[in-house]
């Protein structure tokens, strides 16, 4: 026979070899140069060739173990702040299942949710191996790259932003309708009340410090506590994020104050360990897809999103839906996006680890302009999402 003669082994043997589905080896085909030759309708590989092929480009696959059939993917998520929230569009509207059903209709995969108090509850999670991919905030994720430093076989990768918000939004100190702050130094006669340990507390500090204020009152509350603080006339100031930040304006409790002197805006951002998803491309590329697929209905259709998140998070439909409206859905990833990362490591050691490629799979499997092969330079394009 001609494959016995020329040395060449059918598709299906090579999906059984490296344990893969089609849709992966036409994707290998594609965008990793895996040579291939068709012979009438049926497609032939060099043994040779896919050996040298995978040895350069796949033998990292092995570092992980495969996620078969029957068994469960988990996804984390938590609804601590607006720009996290894609993946309840993605849970609610089914739309990794079904991505899933189009790439491996026979196998059946179960999905896991898994919601967490905050990001590094995820982080955790993703180290324990528990967690396959997370949706989670730039300190956590700056947190995990850290971690990382300590913990090789921990490698969290980016691949994907979540919501974000230009510098002056997202974050913002509240404080009474009634109160009239002209300049950040008033700030050391009053108590300001922050979450522990989170995106609030760093960009606090890093305020205070700018100016040269580090004496001053600093209390540790839940954003609720400070909300109800708030409303009681208790409060003199706190760091609230988006929907709080909506919220406080809706109910006229409070103003935000110095949004721009909190710095970089916020951004939240889709991570995986980095050998998982190597070992689990169709995964990744399914869930990138159905993670643009929500943000498309969030640009497109905010106020069934807005309706859908009310209900989740009993939040009025009038606050959701100001508050989605003030944040970018765009899964692109930016040169100014991991600049704003890196305003969280002190020690700048290393860049934020990312990989564009699944997601430029995910957008081109779903017929949308292709992605550059590296961060986009400049500002945010107003005429162009993901």
């Amino acid at each position: 026979m001609i494959k016995d003669q020329f040395n060449l082994i059918h598709i299906s043997e090579v999906m059984n070899e490296l344990d893969v589905s089609r849709s992966t080896i036409d994707r290998w085909r594609k965008t990793k140069q895996l040579p291939s030759m068709k012979i009438g309708k049926e497609i032939y590989f060099d043994k040779n060739e896919v050996i040298r092929w995978y040895r350069q480009f796949g033998q990292v696959r092995q570092a992980a173990p495969i996620l078969n059939a029957n068994q469960t993917l988990t996804i984390g998520y938590t609804t601590v702040s607006t720009h996290m929230w894609s993946p309840l569009i993605i849970k609610e509207f089914g739309l990794l299942e079904e991505e899933l059903r189009r790439i491996n209709p026979k196998n059946r995969i179960e999905v896991k949710w898994h919601k967490a108090k905050d990001g590094m509850e995820l982080v955790k999670g993703m180290i324990a191996g528990t967690i396959h991919l997370a949706t989670f905030g730039d300190y956590a994720l700056s947190v995990s790259h850290t971690i990382s430093r300590l913990l090789p076989d921990f490698r969290p990768i980016l691949l994907a932003a979540g919501g974000k918000s230009a510098e002056g939004n997202g974050f913002g100190m509240v404080v009474p309708m009634s109160l009239n702050l002209k300049n950040i130094s008033e700030l050391a006669t009053l108590p300001i009340a922050t979450t522990f340990r989170t995106n609030a507390e760093y960009r606090l500090k890093k305020m205070l410090e700018s100016y040269h204020m580090t004496e001053l009152n600093i209390i540790h509350r839940s954003i609720e506590e400070s909300m109800e603080s708030l409303h009681q006339g208790k409060l003199s100031a706190s760091i609230m994020w988006e929907p709080f930040l909506s919220l406080a304006h809706h109910q006229r409790v409070g103003k935000s104050i110095f949004d721009k002197e909190l710095g970089l805006g916020f951004m939240a951002g889709v991570v995986a360990d980095e050998r998982w998803a190597l070992a689990h491309e169709d995964l990744v590329v399914a869930y990138l897809k159905a993670h643009l697929l929500a943000n498309r209905l969030m640009r497109e259709q905010p106020n069934k999103a807005a309706k859908f998140f009310s209900l989740e998070t009993g939040f009025p439909e009038e606050v959701i839906h100001r508050s989605i409206s003030q944040i970018r859905w765009d899964a692109a990833l930016y040169q100014s996006d991991l600049t704003r990362l890196s305003y969280f490591d002190s020690t700048r050691q290393a860049d934020i680890a990312y990989n564009i490629a699944y997601l430029r799979i995910a957008a081109q499997e779903l017929r949308l302009p292709t992605l550059p092969v590296h961060p986009i330079a400049g500002a945010w394009q107003q005429d162009h999402y993901y």
